[in-house]
């Protein structure tokens, strides 16, 4: 059986060298995209620096992981909790897959406790518990109790949204600047959970 184009693959054939040109630019402005998701990461450090928290950027996932200072372990030089807020760039950029951005809390480091998963489930349990009615704001299909527990997804963000806070970094920032306000009303919580789990030093 003869091959057939379909119409949009005439359109490609016709505007062939066009396509092309966008497919580099596209390239090229994640990239730039990359650069613009650091800024903004930088900016949120300094916001968080004096509350006791660090930043760190993945630019290609993009992703903002936050750590309390208190969380630090020393000995395998990271966080034995974190928080990450994740998907903020469109699908399409890199390997963004997520409907809607995201922020999560992951507990997988709480293994440099020798808490094994039964451990860290019996924390995410004891987690909910101090929440209490909190909880359930963070309770998604996709949490993982031993290894992210706790975890929304922004589903009022949609795509177009996307990218307008790519776009502008102003707005970005606003964006992350809110998650992180969300996050942070669970750090009390983690803290007193934390000291019944953490062995001490």
């Amino acid at each position: 059986m003869a091959t057939e184009y379909s119409d949009v693959d005439r359109l490609i054939l016709d505007r062939w060298q066009d396509v092309m040109a966008l497919i580099d630019a596209h390239v090229e402005v994640q990239d730039r995209v990359e650069e613009v998701v650091d800024e903004v990461g930088e900016r949120l450090g300094r916001w968080l620096e004096d509350r006791g928290y660090t930043v760190n950027t993945e630019s290609k996932g993009p992703s903002y992981y936050i750590g309390k200072d208190d969380w630090y372990h020393k000995r395998k030089d990271d966080f034995l909790i974190y928080f990450e807020i994740g998907a903020f760039a469109p699908v399409g950029f890199r390997k963004v897959k997520e409907d809607n951005p995201y922020a999560w809390l992951h507990t997988e480091n709480l293994e440099f406790l020798k808490m094994k998963d039964p451990e860290r489930v019996e924390f995410a349990k004891a987690l909910r518990q101090e929440l209490g009615d909190a909880a359930k704001s963070w309770a998604n299909k996709n949490i993982d109790d031993a290894d992210g527990p706790l975890g929304r997804y922004f589903t009022d963000i949609k795509n177009a949204d996307r990218i307008e806070l790519i776009a502008d970094p102003d707005k970005l920032f606003d964006f992350g600047r809110k998650a992180c306000e969300d996050l942070l009303t669970l750090a009390g919580p983690i803290d007193r959970v934390l000291a019944k789990f953490r062995p001490k030093e």
